[in-house]
C-alpha cells in the first residue's frame, strides 16, 4: 500500500509516540503532535485505513493504536531521521574501547561487554569467518619440569592458552622438540586437522615417551576445539531480565536461547555488508516482540565480523543505529591495528 503524505505523517507520529511511551496512542494526542493541522476525525479515518493495511494494531476496542512490526520497518527504512552522534557520545564510545586489551578474542569479548553497558541491551558478536581457521603458531612452554603451557595462535591473531601437568619430569630439549614437531605438522592447517585420530597417531609415533606428554597433546586438542567454538561471544544477557517491555518468562526464554552458541551464530549470519534489522521475530519466532540490529565491522582484507544488539522491539532506532555503526567502525579499526602490530612481531 502506498501511503500519501498525511497518512505517512500519522504513521510516523504513532511510531514515535510508541517508542517514547510504549502506550497506545489516540487521535487527539496525534492531532497535537501534528500541530493540530489535521482534525481528530480525519486522523481516526487514517488510522482505520492504516489498521486495515496491517500497519497499526488496536489492543482494545476503546484503546488507541500501536504500530506493528511492519510499521516499524517502514519507519526505520523510509521515514526515520537518524540523529547524529553528539561529541559526548563519540567520547563515551572511544573511552569504552580505550583500555580494551588482551588478544583479539578477549578484545572482542570485552568490547561486547562495554557495548552492553552503553546500551543496556544484550550484545552478540562473531569474528570474521574467512580468517582464523588456520594455525599460525604453536608453542609448548615449560613452566616447571612437569607443568606446561600450550599456546595456539590462529592466522588472524586470535589465540588461546591452556595449562597442563605431565605425570613425570620432561626434559627441556624434548619439550622444544615437541613444539617443533607440532608446528611442522599443523602450521598452516585448518583447526579441523587437529583430530582425535591425529593425536592418537602422534602418540603411536612417540612410543613410550608419548605417555609422558599425553596431557600436552590433550591440551593442544582441547585448544583447537575451543578456538572453533569461540567464534561467537555474547554479553549483557542479564540486561534482558531488566527490560520492562519483556515478561519474566519471555526474558528467561531469550536468555536460554542465547546460551546456545550455535543459535547465536545462526542469528549473526542474517544480513550482509550493511545494517540489518530483524523486527518482531520475522525470521525467528522466539524473537517476537524483539528487535535485533546487526552491524558489520571490517578488518579489511582479514574479513568482516558482525556485532548485534538484541532487545525489545521498542527502541530509539534513530539514536541507536548510528551509535552502533560508530562503535562497529571503531572496533574494526582497533582490532585491525592490533593485528598489524601482532604481524609485525617476529616470533622466530
Amino acid at each position: 500500500m502506498e501511503l500519501d503524505f498525511r497518512k505517512g505523517r500519522v504513521l510516523a507520529a504513532v511510531v514515535e509516540s510508541y517508542i517514547l511511551t510504549g502506550e497506545p496512542v489516540g487521535s487527539k494526542v496525534l492531532a497535537e503532535m501534528l500541530g493540530n493541522c489535521v482534525s481528530s476525525a480525519t486522523i481516526r479515518n487514517d488510522m482505520a485505513v492504516l489498521t486495515a493495511a496491517g500497519y497499526l494494531a488496536q489492543p482494545h476496542t476503546s484503546a488507541g493504536r500501536l504500530p506493528t512490526p511492519q510499521a516499524l520497518r517502514l519507519y526505520v527504512e523510509e521515514m526515520m531521521d537518524r540523529r547524529p552522534l553528539t561529541l559526548q557520545e563519540k567520547v563515551d564510545i572511544k573511552t569504552a574501547l580505550s583500555d580494551v586489551s588482551g588478544d583479539a578474542t578477549r578484545m572482542l569479548e570485552e568490547a561486547c561487554r562495554r557495548l552492553a553497558d552503553l546500551t543496556g541491551l544484550c550484545v552478540a558478536a562473531c569474528r570474521p569467518e574467512q580468517v582464523g581457521v588456520c594455525i599460525s603458531r604453536i608453542e609448548v612452554l615449560q613452566m616447571s619440569p612437569r607443568n606446561m603451557g600450550v599456546l595456539l595462535v590462529q592466522d588472524n591473531g586470535f589465540m588461546r592458552t591452556r595449562m597442563c601437568r605431565c605425570p613425570r619430569d620432561i626434559p627441556t630439549k624434548f619439550v622444544q622438540a615437541l613444539s617443533t614437531y607440532l608446528s611442522r605438522r599443523f602450521l598452516g592447517q585448518p583447526l579441523s586437522a587437529v583430530t582425535v585420530a591425529a593425536m592418537q597417531e602422534i602418540l603411536l609415533e612417540l612410543g613410550e615417551a608419548g605417555l609422558a606428554v599425553a596431557p600436552i597433546l590433550s591440551a593442544f586438542y582441547e585448544l583447537a576445539l575451543e578456538c572453533i567454538a569461540s567464534r561467537v561471544t555474547v554479553a549483557g544477557q542479564m540486561n534482558l531480565l531488566r527490560q520492562p517491555d519483556y515478561s519474566p518468562e519471555r526474558a528467561r526464554a531469550l536468555v536460554a536461547h542465547l546460551a546456545d552458541r550455535q543459535q547465536v551464530s545462526d542469528l549473526l549470519e542474517i544480513g550482509g555488508d550493511s545494517v540489518c534489522i530483524q523486527l518482531g521475530g520475522e525470521d525467528t519466532p522466539l524473537f517476537s516482540g524483539s528487535a535485533v540490529i546487526l552491524v558489520p565491522y571490517s578488518l579489511g582484507e582479514r574479513g568482516q565480523g558482525k556485532i548485534a544488539v538484541i532487545g525489545p522491539i521498542r527502541q530509539d532506532f534513530a539514536t541507536l543505529i548510528p551509535r552502533l555503526e560508530y562503535f562497529a567502525a571503531a572496533l574494526g579499526r582497533m582490532m585491525s591495528e592490533w593485528f598489524d602490530d601482532t604481524e609485525a612481531l617476529d616470533f622466530g
